[in-house]
């Protein structure tokens, strides 16, 4: 193990080591301030060795045999750090309103984290299947952890079964996948590969490799929710407490479609293509075209707001699927950059409205919003309106914002692979997602105009009880997230060619 290598595992031993340093503090001292100040700087700590590292990394470097960074799997760690601070401001809210102190809350938010940074550089299906492993067991327990919530068990019970069942898929697609490539390691499997279609007498196995790429891929999808295994999303995501359900739709999304990409970019489809393996390519476009179809079309009747955006995460799960239709090597870089830049914008407008909702759920005395609860919120509490708006126009694909660009590139990489059903799928739930998308915005003015109606000459604030107000810190958060979804939008290539590196 040389400098360089304990240089590229920083940031994950940063974790790694805040992990038992937590459950020291927890020994010492109990307090839910000091371990959420102690979780904030383990995070930013780590955020900034990751950046650091993403700056100055010349080359990919090959720490293990299990281990493998890029600045592909680096970026995506940052998303997640960025997710995982966010999640904690917001867990100090709802935890203050509990009688208890919950110090575990942010040592399983740690593991989450150690799981999903695992996970983005995993170069080798046994780290694969650790950091799977802890990122989902940590994740049942803080799905349940609300115990007084009404869902609380229910919510818990479908998750662990949901990540039994998706391990189970998983591992057993591993051993198939072994079975006719003989190796474990993403780096070795395209060469591996590659010498076995050119030898007659792998012809057996090849029913056995095609079986373990579709459990594999079962497992994959059971996480992100693509259709037909998103039933379990709206459930968990309402009865979730808020902040977990932004860890889910964010940091696990994150993790799971990296190592989607690399598992996808390593198997014996992208070696090379054969008219059998076109099977697989229409297998990938059945989930692709299912999830956005069927993520835009239930979300239509959908009043309360998180499983709203459990719908919605399905389709932009589903978008995503595009960047694997590339089918000529020299369109992976492209396929990443496309990636990354529209799990940027996802990320950043998902955070952007779980903070909204959990800001105002005690302000309305209320911890299941529907979409009227946010009512006339533009008279009220503009900044947050604001933020609300940028943030649903970004998802919607609205031009000026993040999410545009980032539809953008998907098209991009859809029409170099001839894609034209992807194309037109994605175009019309796109149509499909406006219309509750802007329903929800038409929402935040309606007081305004029901007040107009009737003539009404009070000031329009007077209609919504309990106004809102934010600190220093949360109305800072808020102009900044609102900032960098416009100026992203306006001018991608200031984050564009960051993702792209010389070598």
């Amino acid at each position: 193990m040389t400098q360089l290598m304990l240089q590229c595992l920083l940031p994950i031993l940063i974790i790694a080591f805040g992990i038992v340093l937590s459950l020291l503090l927890i020994a010492w001292r109990r307090s839910q301030t000091l371990i959420l100040i102690f979780t904030l700087t383990i995070f930013s700590v780590a955020l900034l060795a990751s950046f650091s590292l993403f700056v100055n990394l010349a080359s990919d470097i090959q720490v293990t045999t299990l281990v493998k960074v890029d600045s592909y799997g680096l970026f995506a760690f940052m998303l997640v750090l960025i997710a995982s601070i966010a999640v904690s401001l917001l867990s100090s809210t709802w935890l203050i309103h509990t009688t208890e102190v919950h110090d575990e809350f942010f040592i399983l938010l740690q593991l989450v984290v150690l799981g999903a940074g695992i996970l983005v550089i995993s170069d080798h299906y046994a780290a694969l299947f650790l950091g799977f492993e802890l990122l989902s067991i940590s994740l049942v327990g803080l799905v349940g952890y609300s115990r007084d919530s009404e869902f609380s068990v229910e919510t818990s019970f479908k998750y662990l079964v949901l990540s039994a069942c998706a391990s189970s898929f998983m591992l057993l697609g591993i051993a198939f996948i072994y079975s006719y490539s003989g190796t474990l390691s993403f780096t070795d499997e395209p060469e591996i590969l590659t010498n076995i279609s050119n030898s007659d007498s792998s012809v057996g196995n090849v029913f056995f490799y095609r079986v373990g790429f579709l459990l594999f891929m079962v497992g994959i999808a059971f996480k992100l929710s693509l259709a037909p295994f998103h039933l379990w999303t709206p459930d968990v995501y309402q009865g979730a407490p808020t902040p977990v359900t932004l860890l889910l739709a964010t940091v696990s999304k994150i993790a799971m479609f990296i190592v989607l990409m690399k598992f996808w970019f390593s198997q014996a489809i992208f070696v090379e293509t054969k008219s059998s393996d076109e099977n697989i390519l229409f297998l990938m476009s059945i989930f692709a075209i299912a999830s956005m179809l069927i993520g835009n079309t239930l979300a239509l009747k959908q009043q309360n707001i998180k499983r709203l955006l459990a719908y919605s995460s399905i389709a932009h799960m589903g978008y995503l699927l595009i960047v694997l239709m590339v089918i000529s090597p020299h369109s992976v870089e492209l396929a990443w950059q496309s990636a990354l830049f529209y799990l940027t914008a996802y990320v950043l407008a998902t955070i952007a409205i779980f903070m909204t909702l959990q800001l105002t759920q005690y302000n309305h005395h209320n911890t299941e919003l529907d979409v009227n609860d946010w009512q006339g919120m533009f008279w009220q509490n503009r900044s947050l309106a604001l933020l609300i708006i940028v943030a649903i126009l970004s998802l919607a694909g609205i031009p000026l914002t993040m999410g545009f660009i980032g539809k953008f590139y998907l098209l991009n990489v859809a029409v170099k692979a001839q894609q034209w059903w992807l194309i037109s799928v994605l175009i019309i739930g796109s149509g499909i997602g406006l219309v509750y998308y802007l329903r929800i915005i038409f929402v935040l003015f309606s007081t305004a105009i029901k007040a107009n109606n009737v003539n009404e000459k009070n000031n329009p604030k007077e209609l919504l009880p309990l106004p809102l107000t934010l600190t220093p810190a949360m109305n800072f958060s808020v102009v900044i997230i609102i900032i960098l979804s416009v100026l992203l939008g306006i001018f991608p290539d200031l984050l564009a060619n960051f993702l792209v590196k010389p070598y």
